[in-house]
């Protein structure tokens, strides 16, 4: 049974709003503000400029190829089978953990007035874990049940996240309007630790987390009525609307802070209440009639957020058994078309997250590396693909594709570097994890006897993983051993990136095998 196209523009552009605006506006203001002070303000433009450089490439991609769960599925057909498990391996884990991040962010605001529910820097308690797992529960059923009414239930709830953070942005400033509340002099001034800190709060902040939401409309992509028109209007929109509001909630937040707030500085700011930090703010400001407007959105928000990343990661899995890499059961949807076996699994394993990543920053911070890494597939595959299939219609193309693409695949590697040493080094774990469930499941199996594994292909793939953890290990941000000076790691990760799609280009697939898995997978499976 094949997956409906029924989406809207509209509905599309909802959807990815909607992820956007999920958790990060309730929290990332505070976090982007200990790492950057006010140019923190700087580090969300820089992170939203750099979300649309990227945007660009999943648009072409996209509208090119609209699949569902393109993310998965797109570098199967320029890099062929091992190279694309492994990056939607890194996909999966990243969308799955969404989910629970979301429902992390919800249980803290309600520990503002149930502290019963978390421990104090977040994690969960008993009575927590109870309360997560019911808003998990819910999340699944309503993704099990019907796409079309979640995206109603979405398009509503949208409104609400987009009225709500701009109320209580508008409110603070109009209370804290002297422009010296905004720079802190006292704490350092505008950037008290440089472009360093402003870098480390893309990923750190969790800018890279708010924005990923963009490619919620692309894992969409195969259910849009019209995706040559809907996917750039959906992706785009998407990142300018929301990086509207969060300079505006980002601006109200610095603005309201005081000098009893920052007497240690912006590393060690102290806001009572920090692990619900809006409200914190609305209380230490005495404007707690907002209170209730804040937490209608504290909950809409996460949780409108939390069913769309059910469907992505969900897609994400079903993405992975279309294309023969986990068992066949994944694959069963609904009457609805909802992949069901795949909605469940996630479930499951989304309930694991909340034990080793205690509270929303834990999570977070692991996240944006994750996520950063998904997106260095993506020009990569643009590249390959220009070559693989160059008359293939592209009702969205873009100018200056090598250079384009060469921006895009070095903005998603600085973003996992800034995200720093102790977290790159997980990673490697958890792609362990994934080949040795790939290999095991294709021993095991009667496909392992005829699949193909595309070893060539995937030539470059270990050079770029070994040498980003590398200089990860070397370089100056989180817990690396600050051996490359500040800046000359820029210029080494620029000329790195160079050799890597080098490599890419080099090792792609042949032509006709790429056409072979466009017609076995774009066509068959739509």
């Amino acid at each position: 049974m094949r997956i409906k196209r029924s989406i809207s523009p509209i509905a599309l552009l909802f959807s990815s709003v909607s992820a956007i605006l999920g958790s990060g506006w309730l929290f990332s203001a505070y976090f982007t503000s200990k790492l950057a002070g006010p140019s923190a303000l700087l580090a969300w433009v820089i992170g939203g400029v750099t979300s649309i450089i990227i945007a660009f490439v999943f648009a072409e991609l996209c509208t090119a190829f609209p699949v569902t769960g393109s993310s998965t599925r797109i570098p199967l057909l320029s890099h062929g089978t091992l190279v694309s498990f492994v990056f939607s391996w890194v996909i999966w884990l990243s969308y799955m953990a969404l989910a629970p991040t979301e429902v992390q962010a919800v249980v803290q605001y309600l520990a503002f007035y149930f502290p019963s529910l978390t421990h104090t820097q977040g994690a969960l308690t008993s009575t927590g874990y109870i309360t997560a797992t019911f808003l998990m529960l819910a999340i699944s059923a309503i993704n099990t049940y019907s796409l079309q009414w979640l995206i109603r239930a979405n398009n509503a709830l949208t409104y609400l996240k987009l009225i709500i953070p701009i109320i209580i942005a508008l409110v603070i400033l109009a209370y804290f309007h002297q422009p010296s509340h905004l720079i802190h002099k006292e704490a350092g001034g505008f950037a008290p630790f440089g472009m360093h800190g402003i870098f480390a709060a893309i990923t750190s902040g969790g800018i890279v987390f708010a924005f990923t939401g963009f490619k919620q409309a692309a894992e969409l992509a195969g259910e849009a009525k019209n995706p040559a028109k809907a996917l750039p209007i959906a992706i785009i929109g998407s990142i300018v609307i929301c990086l509207i509001i969060f300079l505006l909630l980002q601006t109200a937040f610095l603005t309201s802070m005081n000098s009893h707030n920052l007497a240690g500085g912006w590393h060690r700011l102290d806001l009572s209440g920090a692990m619900s930090p809006l409200s914190a703010t609305l209380q230490q400001d005495h404007l707690t009639s907002l209170l209730p407007l804040l937490y209608i959105g504290a909950l809409a928000g996460p949780l409108a957020s939390g069913l769309m990343y059910c469907s992505s990661s969900s897609r994400s899995l079903f993405g992975m058994s279309k294309n023969g890499y986990l068992p066949v059961a994944l694959q069963r949807i609904t009457t609805q078309g909802n992949p069901i076996t795949a909605i469940m699994v996630n479930f499951v394993v989304g309930m694991l997250m909340f034990a080793p990543l205690p509270g929303w920053e834990k999570m977070v911070g692991f996240l944006s590396s994750l996520m950063s890494l998904t997106y260095a597939i993506a020009p990569i595959a643009l590249l390959a693909l220009r070559q693989q299939m160059p008359d293939i219609k592209r009702p969205f193309k873009l100018p200056l594709t090598p250079l384009w693409a060469w921006l895009a695949f070095y903005i998603a590697t600085l973003m996992s570097y800034w995200s720093g040493w102790e977290t790159v080094s997980k990673i490697s774990i958890a792609l362990a994890i994934g080949l040795i469930l790939f290999f095991g499941y294709h021993t095991f199996s009667n496909r392992g006897r005829s699949f193909k594994i595309d070893w060539k292909e995937s030539t470059w793939l270990w050079p770029y993983f070994i040498g980003l953890t590398l200089i990860s290990y070397l370089g100056n941000f989180g817990d690396g051993k600050h051996l490359l000076p500040f800046g000359l790691d820029f210029i080494i990760i620029g000329i790195f990136c160079a050799i890597i799609m080098a490599l890419a280009m080099r090792f792609r697939l042949p032509d006709a095998d790429t056409k072979h898995y466009v017609s076995t997978l774009v066509e068959a499976a739509g």
